[in-house]
């Protein structure tokens, strides 16, 4: 009788250290910065570019504008993503809030478990671009909140998500081929 009282003690300390956590920490902090050896011009389109996205964010399938005028502060787009094999897809309501053209973008997801802000930064350096990213996630509810923070807190899988999207981006920037600012008159390939 003993043994089960004292199981039912640690069981129930398990389950409050669980909750605090999302009690300390409600929500998850994380972030990336790479350089690629492209101008600041054509890092910012590329990163913009709707049919690269799959590119480059894990298990994106798709966005859909939903409101507002199209790449202006307040319009909304559906974001469908795959978190992994077996799963099923995730739906997004991404809002564009603010940017400054080949300098930032500051974006809000939400969902049915979670607020996600993210800023992407682009800063020239000697004809080379350096991007950061500043992302925040908050789960919606206590258990949501606690279950990210431990995610974070024991896998760190938000700041690995983020670093190999983020990574793959740079790859993708680096091997663009593309003409994004055509000279007006000048023949294209």
């Amino acid at each position: 009788m003993k043994f089960l009282k004292y199981l039912l003690i640690a069981i129930l300390a398990l389950v409050l250290f669980f909750v605090l956590i999302g009690f300390v920490k409600p929500t998850v902090e994380y972030g990336h910065k790479i350089t690629v050896n492209k101008s600041v011009k054509e890092a910012w389109a590329i990163q913009q570019d709707e049919t690269l996205f799959s590119q480059w964010l894990a298990g994106f399938k798709s966005i859909d504008h939903l409101e507002g005028i199209k790449g202006e502060p307040g319009s909304t787009y559906k974001v469908v993503v795959n978190p992994g094999e077996g799963q099923p897809d995730f739906e997004m309501i991404e809002t564009l809030n603010n940017f400054k053209e080949f300098e930032f973008i500051d974006l809000s997801f939400d969902s049915d478990m979670m607020e996600f802000d993210q800023q992407t930064y682009f800063e020239d350096k000697e004809g080379k671009t350096t991007i950061k990213t500043n992302s925040k996630v908050k789960g919606k509810g206590l258990m949501m909140r606690s279950m990210f923070a431990c995610m974070e807190m024991f896998t760190g899988s938000f700041q690995k998500q983020e670093e190999m999207n983020i990574n793959a981006l740079k790859k993708v920037i680096e091997e663009n081929k593309k003409d994004y600012f055509p000279v007006i008159g000048q023949e294209i390939e």
